[in-house]
């Protein structure tokens, strides 16, 4: 009889298992979107360090080997970085099909498959990236890390939107005191952002210049939040600002990312995509104010 119920047990622990991520798809999506958000910031301070080229044109092994012992500090980055990437690779895939089975034929599922689907590109890119470094023209050069960069913010935008879409279905979704508050709390970005801008405030070492990114990066997804509950509510003119703040931020990331050569005039149009991100901030802040106005007007019978 106990092994009857040992055998049940066990020929039913992949629909309890499955059920435990069906249950929490939400949750699942947040932690995929997270870990997806320091990977990255890990790509990020691994090409500002220098490292993406140090593993001696092997991939997906670094310096001819798999394991990290007697690697250099620089190999032993981009080593890391990589075992990361594979990491959450797994988690991009499993979030597309843990919401493909719960939200299918939905803006959900559609959007957690669009990342899983650029994940093997990125996989692809980020293999001629290293492997290529003399080689073959076109290797570590900057077409293909600006190919690179820009599948991993396609990503990492088709993430926050699953994000977002799902806990519309799940949570409050787009309410007026959301969008208000975060407008008012990405405010502060900008200027955090400013404090780790190139030869502003401090150096631009790889930490600062992975810091700048970290603002850079939580206000990209805080303005597609924002444009995505905008167009939700109806609001097309939030929905705007919104959009226009994250191109800004993408223009930004692009030109500090180590992809051109950077001239006093660049780095002024930086500090400038600066000022109007906050600017989209505080016109976003100020249309969710006046749109909490009118909520209580028309509550009160105005």
């Amino acid at each position: 009889m106990e092994t009857s119920t040992s055998g049940r047990s066990l020929a039913t622990l992949p629909r309890r298992v499955g059920g435990v991520f069906v249950r929490h798809a939400r949750g699942f999506a947040a932690l995929t979107l997270v870990v997806t958000f320091l990977l990255v910031l890990l790509g990020e301070f691994t090409a500002a360090a220098g490292a993406g080229a140090t593993c001696n044109n092997t991939y997906p092994g670094c310096a001819g080997q798999f394991s990290p012992i007697g690697l250099s500090v620089p190999q032993f980055i981009e080593w890391f970085h990589r075992l990361v990437a594979m990491c959450v690779g797994y988690l991009i895939v499993g979030n597309a099909i843990i919401l493909w089975w719960t939200d299918r034929g939905t803006r959900v599922s559609r959007s957690a498959w669009l990342a899983a689907i650029l994940l093997p590109l990125q996989v692809l890119f980020g293999g001629l990236t290293v492997t290529l470094a003399g080689l073959v023209p076109g290797g570590y050069a900057p077409p293909t890390q600006l190919t690179h960069l820009t599948t991993a913010l396609a990503i990492f935008v088709a993430l926050v939107a699953a994000f977002v879409w799902i806990d519309a279905e799940r949570g409050r979704g787009a309410t007026v005191g959301r969008l208000r508050y975060a407008a008012l709390g990405g405010l502060a970005l900008p200027v955090l952002q400013a404090v780790f801008a190139r030869d502003l405030l401090l150096t631009f070492r790889p930490a600062v210049q992975t810091a700048y990114h970290f603002f850079g990066l939580l206000a990209l997804a805080v303005l597609v939040a924002l444009a995505l509950w905008a167009r939700d509510a109806g609001a097309t003119d939030v929905a705007i600002y919104g959009t226009l703040g994250a191109l800004c931020t993408l223009a930004n990331t692009y030109l500090v990312a180590g992809l051109f050569v950077i001239t006093a005039r660049v780095e002024g149009i930086t500090y400038l995509l600066l000022v109007v991100q906050f600017c989209c901030f505080a016109l976003l802040a100020r249309a969710a104010r006046r749109a909490r106005s009118d909520r209580g007007r028309r509550a009160s019978g105005w």
